[in-house]
């Protein structure tokens, strides 16, 4: 898909948006990048990990929905009907290119070529006198709320990494004795014995700062690596 564009009202002003209903998309993505706010949701539905940015480094949480890289267990069909989905899904065909101290000065772009991007389907963009319409203000306002929550995200892990919070892991799965087995590898979780080891005072930081609730969500969401693991065996066998 090409680079967005600024959104601009001489030149989309009778673009509409479609909501969208496949995901399908996302079908190559085994880690989908997710923010803290929406950890307590997505735990009972996803294993919650961090893994890094290849281009900053800096680490990402995100919601692992794949053994294979390149495969999205999920999203290979477009009936999917989630119970909770990754806000990140809800951003597209709109993305954030500058913040601004109100959302009226944020600068919105907008992947033109997108299929949830019509000028006969969907809410308008802008109203005849170019004013954004009340439906695009909600879908910016979002993308701005996810953006900033993006940025959060990151310096939370920033501070987990410094406190030596972070621990890499291979996950090695099979599901049967005669399934394959399957390593991923690029996973980070909490290391649980540094957390114990963790004096008075940082373990309070941790609850002054509302760490904790995140990761516990993040360790009670690694119970459903087994279910993601039974998931990639009922593909192998229909595959077979």
């Amino acid at each position: 898909m090409t680079k967005p564009v600024l959104l601009d009202f001489h030149k989309h002003g009778k673009l509409r948006l479609v909501e969208r209903k496949d995901f399908t998309s996302h079908k190559t993505e085994n880690f989908v990048p997710i923010v803290f706010q929406e950890f307590a949701a997505l735990a009972t539905e996803f294993p919650l990990v961090f893994v890094r940015n290849s281009h900053t480094g800096d680490f990402v949480p995100s919601a692992m929905m794949g053994l294979k890289k390149g495969v999205n267990l999920f999203c290979q069909s477009s009936d999917w009907a989630p119970a909770f989905m990754p806000t990140s899904f809800t951003i597209a065909p709109l993305s954030v290119s500058r913040l601004g101290s109100t959302p009226d000065e944020a600068d919105i772009a907008i992947y033109e070529e997108s299929s949830l991007v019509s000028e006969t389907e969907g809410e308008a963009i802008f109203s005849a006198d170019g004013q954004p319409t009340e439906y695009f203000k909600r879908r910016r306002d979002n993308v701005i709320k996810i953006t900033e929550q993006s940025l959060q995200a990151v310096e939370v892990c920033r501070y987990l990494a410094e406190k030596r919070l972070l621990a890499t892991r291979v996950l090695k799965l099979q599901y049967r004795e005669n399934s394959p087995t399957y390593e991923v590898d690029g996973v980070f979780t909490i290391d649980e014995e540094a957390l114990e080891k963790l004096s008075n005072e940082e373990f309070l930081e941790l609850r002054e700062r509302g760490f904790l609730a995140l990761i516990y969500s993040h360790l009670i969401s690694l119970q459903q690596i087994h279910n993601l693991s039974r998931l990639q065996y009922r593909v192998d066998l229909s595959e077979s």
